[in-house]
């Protein structure tokens, strides 16, 4: 469970800093779906890395 809640962090995390980006710029961010289903299993990835790291 701890993986799934990393790996939940990283992507809340990662679409803050896009939704950031896009005020600071004033514009609209679009990212299709053969791009954003590999950037979630790369950030769950990451968790299930860093969890095996912490055992």
């Amino acid at each position: 469970m701890e993986t799934f809640g990393r790996g939940c962090l990283y992507i809340i995390i990662g679409i803050v800093v896009l939704l950031f980006l896009a005020m600071i710029t004033q514009s609209h961010i679009t990212i299709p779906f053969f791009i954003a289903i590999p950037l979630v299993i790369v950030a769950f990835w990451m968790a299930k890395k860093k969890t095996d790291e912490k055992d």
